[in-house]
C-alpha cells in the first residue's frame, strides 16, 4: 500500500496544484469489502523563508513568547474536493495505481491536521502535537507536547503546560522515527456563573 500511496499523490499533485492547494497525506485503510483512498488536501503555501528556518531552530519559550495564533484549518472548499476527487479518481484509474476495487475520498485534513514534511513542523512551532513513534522513547510510542523546535531532521518535543511524570521533559525526536504527528486542538467551553475552572476539552 505504501508504494500505491506515492503514486497516488504523484498523480494526485498535479492535479490539486490547478486548484491552488497541494496533498498533505494519502492515506489507505481497508474497508469490509474495498480499500479507501484518502487524499487530504490543504492550499499550497509558499517554502518556509531563511528566516523561518532560523527561528524555527531556536526552541520556543511559552514564557517569554507570545502562543502562536489560533490555529483555524484549511480552507480548501467542499467544491474543490469535489472536483479534484473526480480528476483524481480518473487519473488512478487510467494509470492503474491501484489494485482491485476502491473509494476514493478527498478532503481537507481538519483541524487536527497531521504534520508530515519538515516545512509543516517549521509551521506550526509553538502548538500542542501528538506523536506516534516507530520506535518507544522511554517505553512509550504515544506523546503530547509542544513543538518547540524543528530542522530538516526532526524536531524538539517539550511537555504541555502542567505537565509531569516521565513524559514532563523535551526530547528530540528523529523525522525517521515518526509513525504519525498530527495537531491537538482544545476547545475551551465557554465559562458558566459560578464556575470559573472551565478546563478545555481536548478533541
Amino acid at each position: 500500500m505504501l508504494e500505491s500511496g506515492r503514486r497516488v499523490e504523484a498523480l494526485a499533485k498535479p492535479i490539486v496544484a490547478a486548484f491552488g492547494c497541494d496533498v498533505v497525506l494519502v492515506r489507505f485503510s481497508q474497508g469490509r469489502r474495498r480499500a479507501v483512498v484518502t487524499v487530504f488536501l490543504d492550499l499550497a503555501l509558499p517554502e518556509p523563508s531563511e528566516d523561518e528556518w532560523r527561528r524555527a531552530g531556536m526552541a520556543f519559550d511559552p514564557a517569554t513568547e507570545p502562543a502562536p495564533a489560533e490555529y483555524e484549518g484549511s480552507r480548501v472548499s467542499v467544491e474543490t474536493c469535489g472536483r479534484a476527487s473526480r480528476e483524481i479518481e480518473a487519473a488512478i484509474d487510467a494509470e492503474g495505481a491501484i489494485v482491485g476495487s476502491y473509494v476514493l475520498e478527498v478532503s481537507s485534513p481538519g483541524l487536527e491536521r497531521p504534520l508530515v514534511r519538515p516545512a509543516d513542523f517549521v509551521r506550526h512551532r509553538g502548538r500542542r502535537i501528538e506523536v506516534r513513534t516507530r520506535e518507544p522513547l522511554d517505553g512509550s510510542r504515544n506523546l503530547r507536547g509542544l513543538l518547540l523546535q524543528a530542522d530538516s531532521q526532526g524536531f524538539l518535543l517539550g511537555p504541555a503546560e502542567g505537565g509531569s511524570g516521565p513524559g514532563a521533559r523535551s526530547r528530540r525526536i528523529e523525522l525517521d522515527n515518526v509513525a504519525s504527528v498530527r495537531l491537538v486542538v482544545e476547545i475551551r467551553r465557554p465559562e458558566k456563573p459560578g464556575h470559573p475552572a472551565n478546563k478545555a476539552r481536548k478533541r
